[in-house]
């Protein structure tokens, strides 16, 4: 199952934002009120974004956070996992905490989190000067590749882990079952925490999709270890990211076809693509068919005419 990378960081950022309070923020985290918990804005984040974005997607967050002497505080999360050259990306950050600040007229706390091997484009400063008038807009920034592994496995913090688990994505085995190796292990690691279950869960849904197998037999015996580490008849939870990706592509292929023939033509062709992918990853037909609004009858008979097709030729891949 390919899920995208800015879904599955939105979610677990927003599943464990008290942890990644700590993580990114331990200076500051002890004038936060946690019991009040957080707004997270990501509609109103849209309204705010730079008329330029055109289609590239970010991962982006906008969160409401109160402090303990009753002020509020908005936080800017943007995770960078591409690494493609934005020369734009500077003054894109200092446009949107210029409008949140005007909007809300409180304070933002800006983070920027690269996730690529290209340094060149991990910046955390805005400048522009002309004709004697200067901005400078200094934010924080997070550069994966300068935390090593080895040093992420020895930090306590639980959204360590998280990060460890992105190094996936910057050192990437060609040998699958390293990967699985990789995976595995953490999992295991995590388990070893005091950490309470469904956080455990929603890590496992990141660790497991973050960078996925392109090997039909080695995502299979990855599952059914992960069955005998978790002691499920079934993988820990993927509901949200799955649920989250496939309503967005369900838009943004609606958009493209503009004609209702069309899109239920998409519909169509996502089911036979989708519904194997799920059931691959250990899911029963009624859970397929519960978590995505599909009749039970549909569903089966998807994963049927997959299971004869297989005879013949692989399941369609996607890379990413």
């Amino acid at each position: 199952m390919n899920i995208s990378k800015d879904t599955l960081w939105k979610g677990i950022i927003e599943n464990l934002f008290s942890d990644f309070l700590w993580f990114f923020f331990e200076e500051y985290a002890d004038q936060i009120d946690f019991d009040r918990g957080f707004v997270f804005l990501d509609s109103e984040l849209e309204k705010l974004l730079p008329d330029n974005e055109g289609s590239i997607r970010h991962a982006d967050k906008l969160v409401r956070v109160w402090l303990l002497n009753g002020e509020e505080a908005w936080f800017l999360i943007h995770v960078e996992v591409q690494g493609y050259p934005d020369e734009f990306f500077p003054r894109r950050m200092f446009e949107i905490s210029y409008r949140c600040t005007e909007k809300y007229q409180h304070p933002v706390v800006a983070l920027a989190i690269f996730t690529d091997k290209n340094r060149r484009y991990h910046q955390k400063r805005y400048y522009h000067s002309f004709m004697g008038t200067t901005h400078i807009y200094e934010y924080n920034a997070y550069s994966l590749i300068d935390h090593p592994k080895e040093e992420l496995a020895l930090n306590t913090k639980l959204f360590a882990i998280v990060m460890e688990a992105a190094w996936q994505y910057l050192e990437k085995p060609e040998d699958e079952n390293l990967l699985a190796h990789i995976k595995l292990d953490l999992i295991r690691r995590l388990f070893k925490r005091n950490v309470d279950k469904d956080k455990i869960r929603k890590i496992i849904q990141f660790i497991s999709l973050y960078v996925g197998f392109t090997k039909p037999e080695i995502q299979h015996n990855f599952v059914e270890e992960l069955k005998l580490i978790t002691k499920a008849d079934k993988p820990m939870g993927i509901e949200e990211a799955i649920q989250e990706e496939l309503k967005s592509q369900g838009r943004e292929e609606g958009r493209q076809e503009g004609r209702e023939e069309g899109r239920e033509e998409e519909r169509e062709h996502a089911f036979h693509k989708f519904i194997p992918q799920l059931y691959r990853l250990g899911m029963s037909p009624e859970d397929i068919a519960a978590l995505n609004d599909i009749p039970l009858e549909k569903v089966s008979q998807v994963i049927e005419n997959w299971q004869d097709s297989m005879l013949t030729e692989p399941l369609e891949t996607e890379e990413e």
